[in-house]
Protein backbone atom coordinates (compact mmCIF):
# COMPACT_ATOMS: atom_id res chain seq x y z
CA UNK A 1 0.00 0.00 0.00
CA UNK A 2 1.07 3.27 -0.33
CA UNK A 3 2.24 5.45 2.63
CA UNK A 4 1.74 9.10 3.44
CA UNK A 5 3.95 11.80 4.82
CA UNK A 6 2.39 15.09 5.14
CA UNK A 7 3.93 18.50 6.22
CA UNK A 8 3.04 22.07 6.71
CA UNK A 9 3.94 25.09 5.06
CA UNK A 10 3.38 27.21 7.92
CA UNK A 11 6.19 24.90 10.08
CA UNK A 12 9.68 25.91 9.46
CA UNK A 13 10.45 22.30 9.23
CA UNK A 14 7.83 21.57 7.09
CA UNK A 15 9.04 24.60 4.76
CA UNK A 16 12.79 23.74 5.11
CA UNK A 17 11.70 19.92 4.35
CA UNK A 18 9.70 19.94 1.49
CA UNK A 19 12.65 21.48 -0.65
CA UNK A 20 14.52 17.97 0.52
CA UNK A 21 11.99 15.80 -0.68
CA UNK A 22 11.82 17.80 -4.03
CA UNK A 23 15.75 17.30 -4.18
CA UNK A 24 15.54 13.58 -3.38
CA UNK A 25 12.81 12.91 -6.45
CA UNK A 26 9.56 13.76 -5.39
CA UNK A 27 7.63 15.43 -8.20
CA UNK A 28 4.05 17.31 -7.48
CA UNK A 29 1.15 15.62 -8.89
CA UNK A 30 -1.71 18.16 -7.78
CA UNK A 31 -1.60 20.94 -5.76
CA UNK A 32 -0.14 20.52 -2.60
CA UNK A 33 0.34 16.54 -3.29
CA UNK A 34 3.88 15.01 -4.15
CA UNK A 35 5.10 11.10 -5.05
CA UNK A 36 7.33 8.97 -6.06
CA UNK A 37 7.04 5.04 -5.56
CA UNK A 38 5.26 4.56 -2.97
CA UNK A 39 5.10 7.43 -1.17
CA UNK A 40 2.89 10.56 -1.22
CA UNK A 41 3.76 14.13 0.35
CA UNK A 42 0.97 15.97 1.61
CA UNK A 43 0.92 19.47 2.09
CA UNK A 44 -0.69 21.97 4.23
CA UNK A 45 -0.59 25.68 4.26
CA UNK A 46 -1.84 25.75 7.64
CA UNK A 47 -0.36 24.27 10.64
CA UNK A 48 -1.36 20.74 11.62
CA UNK A 49 -1.43 20.72 15.29
CA UNK A 50 -2.18 24.75 16.16
CA UNK A 51 0.52 26.61 17.95
CA UNK A 52 -2.07 28.22 21.12
CA UNK A 53 -3.30 26.10 23.67
CA UNK A 54 -7.59 26.57 23.62
CA UNK A 55 -8.51 27.24 26.94
CA UNK A 56 -12.19 26.96 26.17
CA UNK A 57 -12.51 23.65 24.34
CA UNK A 58 -16.29 22.73 24.28
CA UNK A 59 -16.47 22.42 20.79
CA UNK A 60 -13.57 20.76 18.67
CA UNK A 61 -11.75 23.15 16.43
CA UNK A 62 -12.26 21.84 12.52
CA UNK A 63 -8.99 20.44 11.29
CA UNK A 64 -6.67 21.41 8.29
CA UNK A 65 -6.91 18.51 6.13
CA UNK A 66 -9.37 15.33 6.70
CA UNK A 67 -6.64 12.84 6.80
CA UNK A 68 -9.23 10.44 6.60
CA UNK A 69 -10.45 11.44 3.24
CA UNK A 70 -7.13 11.97 2.16
CA UNK A 71 -5.74 8.16 3.26
CA UNK A 72 -9.00 6.83 1.56
CA UNK A 73 -8.53 8.69 -1.35
CA UNK A 74 -5.17 7.69 -1.91
CA UNK A 75 -4.99 4.20 -0.18
CA UNK A 76 -2.40 5.33 2.31
CA UNK A 77 -0.95 2.82 4.95
CA UNK A 78 0.04 5.19 7.35
CA UNK A 79 0.50 9.13 7.51
CA UNK A 80 4.08 10.41 9.31
CA UNK A 81 3.96 13.97 9.92
CA UNK A 82 6.55 15.55 10.05
CA UNK A 83 6.78 18.92 12.30
CA UNK A 84 8.71 20.77 14.64
CA UNK A 85 8.96 20.24 17.95
CA UNK A 86 9.26 23.02 20.66
CA UNK A 87 10.62 22.43 24.37
CA UNK A 88 11.54 25.04 27.27
CA UNK A 89 14.81 23.98 27.48
CA UNK A 90 15.36 24.53 23.90
CA UNK A 91 17.71 21.13 23.77
CA UNK A 92 18.40 20.32 19.97
CA UNK A 93 16.26 16.73 19.21
CA UNK A 94 14.86 14.52 17.20
CA UNK A 95 11.26 12.97 18.82
CA UNK A 96 8.89 10.94 17.59
CA UNK A 97 5.41 9.82 18.66
CA UNK A 98 2.06 8.95 18.61
CA UNK A 99 -0.64 11.75 19.28
CA UNK A 100 -4.28 11.72 21.51
CA UNK A 101 -5.64 13.52 24.61
CA UNK A 102 -5.67 11.34 27.55
CA UNK A 103 -7.52 14.55 29.29
CA UNK A 104 -8.41 18.32 27.23
CA UNK A 105 -8.08 18.70 23.84
CA UNK A 106 -5.58 21.46 24.31
CA UNK A 107 -4.32 21.75 21.37
CA UNK A 108 -6.64 20.12 19.26
CA UNK A 109 -8.30 17.36 18.31
CA UNK A 110 -11.19 15.97 20.91
CA UNK A 111 -10.88 15.17 24.86
CA UNK A 112 -10.19 11.84 25.99
CA UNK A 113 -9.70 10.20 22.90
CA UNK A 114 -6.73 8.75 21.16
CA UNK A 115 -5.44 8.93 17.51
CA UNK A 116 -4.85 5.50 16.03
CA UNK A 117 -0.77 4.80 15.51
CA UNK A 118 1.77 2.75 13.74
CA UNK A 119 4.19 1.54 16.02
CA UNK A 120 5.86 -0.68 13.76
CA UNK A 121 6.91 2.18 10.84
CA UNK A 122 7.33 4.57 13.75
CA UNK A 123 9.98 2.40 15.29
CA UNK A 124 11.64 1.88 12.04
CA UNK A 125 12.10 5.65 11.49
CA UNK A 126 13.15 5.91 14.85
CA UNK A 127 15.79 3.66 14.72
CA UNK A 128 17.07 5.05 11.55
CA UNK A 129 17.47 8.55 13.72
CA UNK A 130 19.27 7.01 16.27
CA UNK A 131 22.16 5.68 13.97
CA UNK A 132 24.41 8.61 13.58
CA UNK A 133 21.98 12.02 14.61
CA UNK A 134 23.44 15.48 13.96
CA UNK A 135 26.00 16.64 16.84
CA UNK A 136 24.57 18.01 19.77
CA UNK A 137 21.01 16.43 19.46
CA UNK A 138 19.28 14.34 21.52
CA UNK A 139 16.90 11.38 19.99
CA UNK A 140 14.17 10.22 21.93
CA UNK A 141 10.39 8.86 21.93
CA UNK A 142 7.91 11.40 23.61
CA UNK A 143 4.31 10.03 25.42
CA UNK A 144 1.31 10.34 23.16
CA UNK A 145 0.08 14.21 23.15
CA UNK A 146 -1.91 16.76 21.41
CA UNK A 147 -3.43 16.18 18.05
CA UNK A 148 -5.12 14.53 15.95
CA UNK A 149 -6.95 12.51 17.61
CA UNK A 150 -10.33 11.53 14.98
CA UNK A 151 -8.88 10.18 11.69
CA UNK A 152 -8.77 6.40 10.79
CA UNK A 153 -5.47 6.57 9.45
CA UNK A 154 -2.80 5.53 11.30
CA UNK A 155 -0.59 8.64 12.48
CA UNK A 156 2.62 9.53 14.06
CA UNK A 157 4.93 12.56 14.50
CA UNK A 158 8.94 12.82 13.67
CA UNK A 159 10.04 15.66 14.85
CA UNK A 160 13.25 18.72 14.93
CA UNK A 161 13.60 20.53 18.14
CA UNK A 162 13.92 22.87 19.70
CA UNK A 163 14.26 26.18 18.15
CA UNK A 164 14.35 28.04 15.01
CA UNK A 165 17.34 27.45 14.25
CA UNK A 166 17.11 24.16 14.78
CA UNK A 167 14.16 24.33 12.35
CA UNK A 168 15.71 25.75 9.50
CA UNK A 169 18.89 24.05 9.47
CA UNK A 170 19.26 22.36 6.46
CA UNK A 171 21.67 19.40 7.18
CA UNK A 172 19.51 18.61 10.07
CA UNK A 173 16.54 18.45 7.56
CA UNK A 174 18.36 16.50 5.23
CA UNK A 175 19.14 13.56 8.28
CA UNK A 176 15.59 13.39 9.22
CA UNK A 177 14.16 13.27 5.65
CA UNK A 178 16.61 10.60 4.80
CA UNK A 179 15.32 8.50 8.22
CA UNK A 180 11.77 8.95 7.35
CA UNK A 181 12.21 7.77 3.96
CA UNK A 182 14.91 4.52 4.89
CA UNK A 183 12.24 3.93 7.44
CA UNK A 184 9.49 3.91 5.60
CA UNK A 185 11.21 1.49 3.14
CA UNK A 186 11.91 -0.92 6.22
CA UNK A 187 10.12 -4.28 6.78
CA UNK A 188 11.62 -4.77 10.26
CA UNK A 189 8.78 -6.37 12.37
CA UNK A 190 8.83 -5.76 16.61
CA UNK A 191 5.95 -7.03 19.43
CA UNK A 192 4.36 -4.43 20.09
CA UNK A 193 3.59 -2.52 23.54
CA UNK A 194 2.28 0.00 25.08
CA UNK A 195 3.90 1.76 28.45
CA UNK A 196 3.14 3.79 31.67
CA UNK A 197 4.62 5.94 33.87
CA UNK A 198 8.43 8.19 33.60
CA UNK A 199 8.97 11.16 31.95
CA UNK A 200 7.29 13.26 29.05
CA UNK A 201 10.28 12.21 26.82
CA UNK A 202 10.39 8.45 27.99
CA UNK A 203 13.74 7.09 28.92
CA UNK A 204 12.72 3.87 29.44
CA UNK A 205 10.30 3.03 26.60
CA UNK A 206 12.96 4.78 23.82
CA UNK A 207 15.81 1.98 25.56
CA UNK A 208 12.63 -0.42 24.98
CA UNK A 209 12.48 0.23 21.16
CA UNK A 210 15.59 -1.70 20.67
CA UNK A 211 13.01 -4.53 21.60
CA UNK A 212 9.22 -3.52 21.18
CA UNK A 213 7.89 -1.13 18.79
CA UNK A 214 5.74 1.36 21.18
CA UNK A 215 2.22 1.99 20.28
CA UNK A 216 0.96 4.38 23.13
CA UNK A 217 2.42 5.84 26.06
CA UNK A 218 0.65 7.64 29.36
CA UNK A 219 4.00 9.76 31.32
CA UNK A 220 2.88 9.59 34.89
CA UNK A 221 1.31 13.41 34.59
CA UNK A 222 -1.37 11.27 32.40
CA UNK A 223 -1.88 8.21 34.50
CA UNK A 224 -4.71 10.09 36.92
CA UNK A 225 -6.67 11.11 33.83
CA UNK A 226 -7.23 7.29 32.92
CA UNK A 227 -9.62 5.82 32.42
CA UNK A 228 -11.07 2.24 31.37
CA UNK A 229 -12.26 3.68 27.91
CA UNK A 230 -8.77 5.02 27.61
CA UNK A 231 -6.94 1.76 28.46
CA UNK A 232 -9.37 -0.04 25.27
CA UNK A 233 -7.93 2.82 23.14
CA UNK A 234 -4.25 2.39 24.14
CA UNK A 235 -4.69 -1.32 22.70
CA UNK A 236 -7.19 -0.99 19.94
CA UNK A 237 -5.60 2.06 18.68
CA UNK A 238 -1.59 0.08 18.75
CA UNK A 239 -3.46 -1.90 16.55
CA UNK A 240 -2.88 -4.37 19.23
CA UNK A 241 0.00 -4.78 21.36
CA UNK A 242 1.91 -8.46 22.84
CA UNK A 243 3.14 -6.42 25.81
CA UNK A 244 2.75 -4.45 28.73
CA UNK A 245 5.83 -2.17 29.99
CA UNK A 246 5.34 0.01 33.17
CA UNK A 247 8.45 2.12 34.02
CA UNK A 248 9.93 1.32 37.49
CA UNK A 249 9.52 4.36 38.58
CA UNK A 250 5.69 3.87 38.60
CA UNK A 251 4.78 3.15 42.23
CA UNK A 252 1.71 3.50 45.25
CA UNK A 253 -0.87 5.25 43.83
CA UNK A 254 -0.04 5.40 40.28
CA UNK A 255 1.15 1.68 39.75
CA UNK A 256 -2.52 0.80 41.56
CA UNK A 257 -4.47 2.89 39.12
CA UNK A 258 -2.79 1.71 36.18
CA UNK A 259 -3.01 -2.28 37.21
CA UNK A 260 -6.70 -1.96 38.19
CA UNK A 261 -7.82 -0.14 35.25
CA UNK A 262 -5.67 -2.79 33.04
CA UNK A 263 -7.60 -5.56 35.36
CA UNK A 264 -11.19 -4.05 34.66
CA UNK A 265 -9.73 -4.09 30.70
CA UNK A 266 -9.03 -7.83 30.75
CA UNK A 267 -5.30 -7.13 29.95
CA UNK A 268 -2.14 -9.27 31.28
CA UNK A 269 1.10 -7.47 32.86
CA UNK A 270 3.93 -10.13 32.89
Amino acid sequence: MPKGITLSLADPVGETMLGIFRERGFKEKEKNVLTKDDKIIIVNDRLIVPAERFLKNLTPQPYPADYTGIATEHELEYIVVASRHWAASGRPSLTAHPTGNFGKAMYGGNPKELQMTAPNPMRNIYMKMLESPPEGFQVSLEATHHSPTEFDVPMFFVEIGSREEQWRDEKVAEYLVDCILKGMDSKDEASVAIGFGGGHYCPKFSENIQDYAMGHMAAKYAIELLNEDLIHQMVEKSQGIDKVLLDKGLKGKHKRIVMSLLGSAGIDVD
